[in-house]
């Protein structure tokens, strides 16, 4: 009665031309005097029932709110690093694996075989057709596909809140934590150069299809269940190497589910699925030869106690930096630790596998854990002879989280359920220690890795702003050292590509054209470095001082070396790092952002013209092509 007469009132409120008050409406529908005793009671009542229902929701709308803003935080912040960090030019895997599809479109000659051509082992179909809409729309700024990563790990996070809802944890209290700890590790800055580089679209899209994958399989409609997961393993397999196993781990959440409302396995579906599966994985392979430059698989049976080290190393990556200890054995240690949580859990459903509640719930985790176990060890098998250090990497970090994210939701869907059965007469409190003790202190090597890895983004975007420089002067110094610390190493090709670039309107901004500084020289307005030492002996000039760019709080991205020229004109003839140690700058300018604003260089006597006057040093700003006069050269010592 309550109920009906509440929904009566809201009706009356949001109706025009109707009395908003609810007495009218109630006397009106029970034909009742209002004036009565009872009626003013019942009313009354009513009215304090809607306010205390008011005011109780108030609060938990509030409490959403908080929940849902503390959930958004690691994605807002992660976005605000990209877009502090990012740089607009490409570098790396680019450079082969994605530019030569805009030569080849130029020239009117690009096939679709060209997006299905291996680059290394990987036929990276989708990340190109990606990245090529992406260019025709944005004439190739590499940030768009930042940005278009970052939706891919957003798409990840809203696929993990899907599947933590049907998974049982819908009005659990414990689900907000969950997922606040799922997307700290999503989006964890470790990962750093997934976030910063273009090209690793490729390692993201398949985690986006592999966890949509996972609730998609669930639908009770076949149609949906398998022409989603059909489309989603697809792209996830032709976007990286390991992309096929979306097939494996897709398969038992299609034929294991027990709330299906009939069995599947001998439909027209199923065979459909798996000839589908089965033909993808055989054109991914057609043709493909290991690269030279990898090495061989069997560096496994070699040495299995270091492929078992690679292979913990791997899965503990996210907490293997930020302390004072080795972080591979850091990395090995947590992934150990992880690894065999995992396999208890896993131990435990298969133990339990009959109870279809239980198995129901634990297969999409499951499923999100393998991607973590295969990558592990398809890496192994690929990587393990480049050394120890290739299992650490930020490239990885993407695909190891997977195995902690996973046990996160795993260990309580099992301790539950343990303590329900009570298989055990160990006390609780025991295990629940255990397990807090054991997330304590994975939860603090992720902390120390999430704030020491900050670092790495400066530095990766001091990298990217120096190769920038390095290929806006590519037609005046062409520096091979230069360009293949910073750009692309061992490219022959490199030059015409960024000419190309450059006539295309894909390079911002255009390339430096002439020698002479004029057409891009500033004086500094404030200390922006110095020129401190020049150095000769009878075949070589050693120079060096230090450089910044203090109105965006950075180092300089490169010092442009400069000779004045017969007519007295400063003409550009080198170009120097920007990265050594300056301990007495970052303390005078009271900013730890410099502590590495030093530079050297050294070049050959006979490198310079006879007729060569004063040599000039200055700051240069890759973003805006601007110099900025540092100094003159002191008086060389011998």
């Amino acid at each position: 009665m309550i109920a009906t007469t509440e929904n009566t009132v809201q009706r009356t409120e949001l109706t025009p031309g109707r009395p908003a008050d609810p007495t009218a409406s109630v006397g009106s529908r029970s034909g009742t005097d209002t004036s009565t005793p009872d009626a003013i009671a019942n009313i009354s009542r009513l009215q304090g029932t809607v306010r205390a229902t008011a005011e109780r929701e108030k609060p938990f709308l509030a409490k959403r709110l908080i929940a849902g803003l503390l959930l958004a935080a690691p994605a807002a912040w992660i976005g605000t690093l990209i877009f502090i960090y990012g740089v607009d030019t490409p570098w790396g895997d680019q450079w082969d694996g994605i530019l030569p599809l805009f030569q080849k479109m130029h020239a009117g000659t690009l096939r679709l075989s060209d997006f299905f051509a291996f680059h290394n082992e990987h036929r990276i179909v989708f990340p190109r057709l990606v990245t090529l809409q992406l260019a025709k729309l944005t004439h190739w700024n590499v940030r768009a596909e930042l940005l278009v990563i970052w939706v891919l790990i957003c798409i990840s996070a809203l696929n993990f809140s899907r599947l933590a809802q049907i998974t049982g944890w819908r009005s659990s209290r414990s689900r907000d934590w969950l997922l606040l700890g799922t997307n700290l590790m999503l989006f964890s800055p470790v990962q750093w150069e997934n976030l910063l580089w273009g090209f690793q679209i490729g390692f993201l899209l398949p985690i986006a299809c592999l966890t949509t994958s996972a609730w998609v399989a669930r639908s009770p409609r076949n149609a949906v269940a398998f022409l989603g997961t059909i489309c989603l393993c697809l792209i996830s397999t032709f976007s990286i190497a390991s992309g096929f196993c979306c097939w494996l781990l897709t398969a038992p959440l299609l034929f294991l589910y027990k709330n299906k409302p009939q069995p599947r396995r001998h439909s027209a579906w199923t065979y459909a699925w798996i000839i589908v599966a089965v033909a993808s994985v055989f054109l991914y392979f057609h043709g493909y030869k290991r690269p030279a430059i990898h090495p061989s698989a069997t560096e496994v049976l070699k040495h299995p106690f270091r492929a078992i080290e690679f292979y913990l190393a791997y899965l503990g990556n996210v907490f293997s930096s930020g302390t004072a200890l080795d972080p591979i054995a850091v990395a090995t240690i947590a992934g150990t630790a992880v690894f065999l949580t995992f396999s208890v859990c896993v131990f435990y459903i298969w133990r339990w596998r009959r109870d279809d509640v239980l198995l129901t719930r634990s297969l999409p985790w499951l499923s999100v854990a393998g991607w973590a176990v295969a990558n592990a060890v398809l890496t192994t098998a690929g990587r393990l002879g480049l050394g120890m250090s290739t299992a650490v990497l930020s490239r990885y970090v993407s695909f190891g989280i997977m195995l902690p994210i996973a046990v996160l939701f795993l260990v309580p869907l099992v301790f539950a359920h343990w303590r329900q059965r009570s298989l055990t007469k160990l006390p609780d409190t025991h295990m629940g220690w255990c397990l807090v003790s054991l997330t304590s202190a994975l939860s603090v090597l992720f902390l120390c890795a999430s704030i020491s890895s900050l670092d790495n983004w400066k530095r990766f975007q001091h990298g990217r702003l120096s190769g920038k420089a390095a290929l806006l002067l590519i037609n005046v110094v062409d520096d091979p050292r230069i360009l293949s610390d910073y750009v692309h190493g061992g490219d022959p090709a490199l030059k015409t590509r960024v000419n190309f670039l450059d006539q295309s309107g894909f390079l911002r901004p255009g390339l430096v054209r002439s020698s002479h500084i004029r057409h891009m020289a500033y004086r500094s307005a404030g200390d922006l470095g110095e020129f401190r030492y020049l150095g000769k002996t009878s075949a070589e000039f050693t120079a060096s001082g230090w450089a910044i760019l203090s109105g965006k709080q950075r180092v300089a991205d490169m010092v442009l070396l400069t000779y004045d020229d017969a007519k007295g004109e400063p003409s550009i003839f080198a170009l120097a790092d920007v990265r050594y140690a300056t301990p007495d700058v970052s303390q005078r300018l009271d900013d730890h952002t410099y502590d590495h604003c030093g530079w050297v260089k050294s070049w050959k006597a006979d490198q310079l013209p006879p007729d060569a006057g004063l040599i000039r040093a200055w700051a240069f700003d890759a973003e805006s092509c601007r110099a900025f006069w540092i100094g003159n050269a002191p008086k060389p010592e011998s």
